[in-house]
């Protein structure tokens, strides 16, 4: 049972990342894009159509995935709302040329699923490429707008800059997504050397040496990893260590402070924390290879059949750790020198761009329709984590049981066989959540989120996930990219060679030189429009 949790989280991990689709044009039938507000057209119930109407969604097809066409899931949802779907299924590795292509040749798709980015949506949507979807949302889609009602920061979220909603965001109102990592610590090596929980960055370098130095793996061999972690990744980062020196998100960079927007890689407390890492990088406390190594790199550590590894940043531990899970424990935030303990937020329960309709579908209303089917609570939960009778089990007492993967097989494959699961744009209130069995993963999970909530960097601190005007995006483009690659450079630099007190004036001058005053500004604007809303 273990060992399939792990892969459910492995499953979830990669599927939060995917990428749906687009099409081209409707060859089914001629007319407007009100044509569907004719006699075929059912304004409520199903079918949505009496006769059936064709469109064209590409989407990204994961090697987990079965045939779009032959998911049990999709063929029902097709059926019970007469609508066909010709599913133009791109390889994962080369949907964003393929996106970039269709979007430069001028023949849109009727829709697009995730794939699109803040930008493509502001672009196209005030170009008229992408229609708007609120008064669509108001009628048809009583599921979607019931989530957006309930839930405003949702809808604020999902609005364009000039009032407009051009695509329908991914909302899960999941407790624990208020944040990403988990710092897990080797509880059987604290047991076996007599050492406490640290509670201080001094106290951790303390624990650390102890790992690196007393052999508590027992081998007799100096082959133990005192922590390991990814420079600029979202998971498995050390990016949480910062809070203890008064950093809300060293990741993006971004904080707010009483409403004014904050590069935070210019502050005191980030040199003061970058100084800490290279202390531990120096003192041999840092794996070295944290810089370059990927995620299947970092798996052979901490899975390898000797336990190696002292510290890990982790969605949950089971990718990462599998069984061996519960040989560790959650390390609380880290209290430092001048009082700071926060933990990075990273909302996750809110994602962006997850279905978007195109000024050459001919049939607008029944395709939102058709998306809002699917998100009836029932289905919405049956898309997410495949059918009742295979995968799902409902209980006398109305609790819903997830059903492990049969004959062994990896749970990637067990859902992407009936379902393409988060790569559709679905939207789940924490009342159907509150149905779900909690899996061994989930429990893990939220256990940790109880020891974090306190910590957890507010909300009115996080610069949100926004949506920019064109003209914004374009100069954020150029500014960001430039700044945000030097910022990691320098930082990757200086823990690993030191010298961030002597080159520091010199960085700073840098940014300010290559535009980092007009990107707050730019930054800033955006968050006023959006509190002001």
């Amino acid at each position: 049972m273990k060992g399939w949790m792990a892969r459910m989280t492995a499953f979830s991990l990669t599927a939060a990342l995917l990428l749906a689709g687009c099409s081209s044009g409707n060859e089914a039938q001629e007319g407007t894009p009100a044509a569907d507000a004719g006699a075929n057209f059912n304004e409520t119930g199903l079918p949505v159509v009496n006769e059936t109407i064709s469109i064209r969604i590409p989407v990204v097809k994961q090697h987990y995935h079965k045939d779009y066409n032959e998911m049990v899931l999709v063929k029902e949802l097709e059926e019970k709302t007469n609508i066909d779907v010709e599913w133009e299924q791109i390889p994962s590795e080369s949907w964003t040329e393929k996106k970039n292509l269709i979007l430069a040749s001028g023949e849109f798709p009727d829709a697009f699923f995730n794939g699109l980015t803040t930008q493509d949506v502001v672009d196209y949507g005030t170009e008229g490429v992408l229609i708007p979807l609120e008064d669509l949302i108001d009628k048809y889609a009583p599921n979607i707008k019931k989530i957006l009602d309930e839930n405003p920061q949702v809808r604020r979220m999902a609005t364009a800059p000039d009032g407009h909603i051009y695509s329908v965001p991914w909302f899960e109102d999941q407790a624990h997504f208020q944040y990403r990592n988990t710092f897990l610590l080797n509880k059987t090596w604290l047991d076996q050397l007599g050492l406490s929980m640290p509670t201080t960055p001094d106290e951790l370098i303390e624990v650390l040496k102890a790992f690196k130095e007393r052999d508590p793996n027992g081998n007799g061999l100096a082959d133990e990893i005192p922590s390991t972690f990814r420079h600029n990744t979202t998971t498995n980062g050390y990016y949480e260590l910062f809070g203890a020196f008064g950093i809300a998100d060293a990741l993006t960079g971004f904080s707010v402070k009483d409403k004014k927007v904050e590069f935070e890689p210019v502050l005191t407390e980030y040199k003061t924390a970058i100084e800490f890492l290279n202390r531990m990088y120096e003192e041999g406390l840092l794996d070295k290879e944290s810089f370059t190594q990927d995620a299947k790199q970092m798996l052979s550590k901490t899975k390898d059949e000797i336990p190696k590894v002292g510290l890990i940043a982790s969605f949950n531990g089971t990718y990462e750790l599998g069984d061996r899970v519960h040989e560790y424990v959650a390390m609380p935030p880290l209290m430092g020198p001048d009082g700071h303990q926060f933990w990075r937020r990273q909302d996750n329960r809110i994602i962006l761009n997850f279905f978007s309709i195109t000024k050459n579908n001919l049939h607008p209303e029944a395709t939102m329709r058709f998306v809002d089917t699917m998100n009836d609570p029932k289905s919405a939960m049956q898309f997410k984590y495949g059918p009742f009778g295979t995968h799902l089990k409902e209980k006398p007492d109305g609790k819903v049981e997830i059903v492990p993967p049969q004959d062994g097989m990896d749970i990637s494959t067990w859902i992407g066989s009936t379902t393409p699961s988060t790569a559709f744009p679905l939207l789940v209130s924490s009342d159907w959540l509150q149905k779900l069995e909690q899996s061994e993963s989930d429990k893990l999970r939220n256990g940790f989120y109880e020891i974090y909530k306190p910590f957890i960097v507010p909300e009115d601190r996080t610069y949100p996930n926004l949506y920019m005007t064109a003209e914004e995006n374009k100069r954020l483009g150029v500014l960001a990219t430039d700044i945000m690659t030097y910022v990691r450079k320098m930082e990757a630099k200086w823990i690993v060679e030191g010298g961030i007190e002597t080159e520091w004036d010199k960085y700073v001058e840098d940014l300010n030189r290559m535009g980092l005053e007009e990107m707050i500004q730019i930054k800033q604007q955006a968050y006023d429009r959006y509190i002001g809303s």
